[in-house]
């Protein structure tokens, strides 16, 4: 649960999450910048070995040509 999101507490003392957003969301570049400073240490270091992951995976990666001929 991110901490930007707005919980409701309702009659019987439960939390009421917004729903869900399912798509592509555009953002600025400032606003992804703040989200990244406004995140908890473990979630800043959580993204940054999973970027230093897909940084080593793609490295890794062999590219096969392709014998055909457009």
């Amino acid at each position: 649960m991110s901490t930007n999101q707005e919980l409701k507490i309702n009659e019987n003392n439960k939390v009421e999450d917004k729903p869900a957003f399912y798509g592509f969301v555009f953002r600025s570049p400032e606003d992804k910048l703040l989200e990244d400073i406004n995140r908890s240490g473990l979630e800043k270091l959580q993204a940054f070995t999973r970027m230093l992951r897909r940084n080593a995976t793609l490295k890794r990666g062999i590219v096969a040509k392709s014998n055909n001929k457009l």
